[in-house]
């Protein structure tokens, strides 16, 4: 779990980064109406969550930095008896304080009232210059409202105010990862290995894929309700060629693989693994010849990780090698080809996101957690193969934080011989 003090320190990092006579205002977001009565499941902003702790809808973060003197009101929902015997509980003043490390505790009706008065320059305040919002698309404050609808009015009402998007700064802090985060997702990875060992140990020809799938939800589920990062793709044979497989409804076959993409959530933190599996238990001469040139480009990027490199120097790394192997292996005929049997970039940032914001373009640094996902797909042959690990950024290199799920062929046929 991650320390009060840890919130706290992250907020310090991003006021200093604020210029003086500013205002910050952060929002939870809302629950969003799926259809008629019901919503869908509330989901906070990442952002919010990171600096406050809070995972309520409905709650406000609002910062004043006036003559370098900072003050925070975090706003939530009062206490209405009859919500809660619908809806369960909320956070009370103390609560929230307790978990955010933020004294001003405030009622989120009164958010607006408060910040004219801040932003009229009452009640001695100093004239703001600046007012500072997360304006990331889709970022809902309420049903039909975002973030920027509320900063296009505000900026009707006090034109000589500047509104600066504070998204980029936030995002920046995150990508770099403390080790309580590291921790995290140790924990959410070491669940993602429970689920994928049940899969192993069931998997057989004659089931279907969202059998394999459901088995993953609920075997974590049982671990300690934990929840998924996303959902999961379980595709066999031909379906593994298509990245985002949304429809596992196909019956598994002997002599087919399967792709497993599936994560567990620690604590809001995304493992992102995907392994590829015999059906039978078995990989077959051409099986091996493919996952064997995906796990050796994976293993290669793992040993190119290090700070100062980017990305997409990574991507050209994964694309040269397996151009030149499938080639060697006689799976193309030239190098040129590789474009149609690898087609997604190698890597992405993993947080409180699967897809974690950040600049690919920036050199990697101390700190940062990407994912290591090669992938080779040959529609023809009816076989998909990708290897995801989540690895560190350390000072000397990376370091390997899924390490301990299987990925050589001999240990996969091993453990799955034990049924």
């Amino acid at each position: 779990m991650i320390k009060v003090s840890e919130f706290i320190e992250r907020r310090e990092k991003l006021y200093n980064k604020l210029v003086d006579n500013s205002v910050l205002l952060l929002y939870s977001g809302t629950s969003i109406k799926s259809s008629a009565d019901e919503c869908f499941d509330f989901v906070v902003n990442r952002n919010f969550y990171y600096l406050t702790n809070i995972k309520q809808e409905d709650s406000i973060l609002l910062v004043t930095k006036i003559n370098g003197v900072i003050k925070e009101y975090l706003y939530i929902s009062e206490y209405d008896e009859v919500k809660e015997k619908w809806t369960g509980k909320r956070l009370t003043n103390s609560e929230a304080s307790s978990y955010s490390g933020i004294t001003n505790i405030l009622y989120t009706p009164t958010m607006f009232a408060n910040l004219q008065r801040i932003l009229e320059n009452s009640n001695d305040f100093e004239k703001i210059r600046v007012l500072y919002m997360d304006l990331e698309k889709f970022n809902f404050v309420k049903d039909d409202t975002q973030t920027k609808d509320v900063a296009e009015g505000l900026k009707l009402n006090y034109p000589e105010i500047e509104i600066k998007d504070v998204y980029e700064d936030i995002v920046r802090l995150r990508m770099v990862k403390s080790n309580a985060e590291i921790e995290e997702f140790k924990e959410a990875i070491a669940k993602t290995n429970i689920g994928l060992q049940k899969i192993m140990r069931t998997i057989k020809p004659g089931l279907y894929e969202y059998q394999l799938s459901s088995l993953f939800y609920y075997t974590i589920q049982d671990y300690d309700y934990s929840e998924l990062s996303f959902n999961t793709i379980a595709a066999s044979g031909v379906n593994a060629t298509c990245l985002h497989y949304p429809t596992p409804l196909a019956k598994l076959k002997d002599g087919d693989l399967m792709l497993f993409d599936l994560g567990a959530r620690n604590n809001l933190y995304c493992a992102d693994i995907s392994r590829t599996y015999p059906v039978n238990g078995h990989f077959n001469e051409l099986e091996r010849k493919i996952y064997q040139i995906v796990l050796d480009c994976n293993k290669l990027i793992i040993k190119l990780i290090k700070p100062g490199i980017t990305i997409s120097e990574l991507n050209k790394a994964a694309t040269d090698f397996m151009a030149k192997e499938c080639v060697k292996a006689k799976l193309i005929k030239d190098e040129s080809e590789i474009s149609k049997y690898y087609f997604h970039n190698i890597s992405h940032h993993i947080g409180l996101d699967t897809h974690d914001p950040g600049d690919r373009s920036l050199p990697l640094e101390e700190g940062n957690i990407i994912s290591d996902e090669p992938g080779l797909y040959f529609k023809e042959l009816g076989i998909g193969v990708r290897i995801e690990d989540d690895i560190l950024v350390t000072n000397g290199g990376s370091y390997n934080l899924s390490g301990q799920i299987i990925k050589e062929i001999d240990d996969i046929e091993r453990f799955m011989s034990y049924k």
